[in-house]
C-alpha cells in the first residue's frame, strides 16, 4: 500500500493573507480571526524593532481604542495616558485649546506606548488559532497589504507614490516629570 506524502503547510489554504505584520495588520488579522477567518500574517525581519530603544508612542482617538479593546489589546495603565486638555500654539498671537470635557468625551486621545502596543498585539497572535505566522505571501482568497513606507509588495508590483517633504522636525523623548502633568498636552507649531 502506498500512502502519499504532502506539506501539510503547503496544502494550507488562507481566507485572507496580510502583508505586513505591524499595529495595523496584527489588529486586523486578530479582527478576522474572531470572524472565524483562517489568516497568513506575513511578518518580515524588516517590521521587526528593538523594544528597548523605541521611544515612539501614538496619539490614538476613541475609535481606534475601541478597535483594539475588541481583541483584548488596549493597553493599561501607564501605557496609555489619556489627553483631556490640549493646547496648540503657533505663535504668542495664535493659539487653540481643546477640552475632553467640553465636547462630552472621556478624552480627547490617549497617548499610546508602540513598543507595549506592539508586545500585546504579537502576543493576543500568537494565542489565536486562526492565525498562521508566516514568512512569505501565501495564496489565499483575499490579500491586504498592510506594510507601511517600506512596502515590499508596492515595489512588487510597481506602485509609484510622491513623497512631499515637509518643513518639519520633530523631537520624541519618554520623559519621567516629578509633578503630575494633569492630563495636559501642548503642541507648539513653528
Amino acid at each position: 500500500m502506498c500512502t502519499a506524502s504532502y506539506n501539510a503547510r503547503m496544502a494550507q489554504t488562507y481566507d485572507i493573507c496580510i502583508r505586513g505584520a505591524g499595529i495595523v495588520g496584527r489588529t486586523l488579522a486578530l479582527h478576522l480571526a474572531a470572524k472565524r477567518l483562517k489568516v497568513a500574517l506575513v511578518v518580515t525581519a524588516a517590521g521587526n524593532t528593538a523594544a528597548d530603544t523605541d521611544v515612539r508612542a501614538y496619539a490614538l482617538n476613541q475609535q481606534s481604542r475601541a478597535l483594539l479593546e475588541g481583541v483584548r489589546c488596549w493597553p493599561a495603565g501607564d501605557s496609555a495616558t489619556p489627553v483631556l486638555h490640549m493646547q496648540v500654539e503657533a505663535d504668542a498671537q495664535a493659539q487653540v485649546n481643546f477640552a475632553a470635557a467640553d465636547q462630552g468625551a472621556e478624552a480627547l486621545n490617549w497617548i499610546v506606548d508602540v513598543p507595549v502596543l506592539e508586545q500585546q498585539l504579537a502576543q493576543a497572535v500568537q494565542f489565536q488559532p486562526l492565525i498562521t505566522v508566516v514568512d512569505s505571501p501565501q495564496p489565499a482568497t483575499l490579500t491586504v497589504v498592510c506594510e507601511g513606507r517600506s512596502s515590499t509588495t508596492r515595489d512588487e508590483f510597481g506602485v509609484e507614490f510622491d513623497v512631499f517633504k515637509y518643513d518639519q522636525w520633530a523631537v520624541a523623548a519618554r520623559v519621567e516629570s516629578e509633578l503630575p502633568h494633569g492630563a495636559d498636552c501642548a503642541s507648539v507649531v513653528q
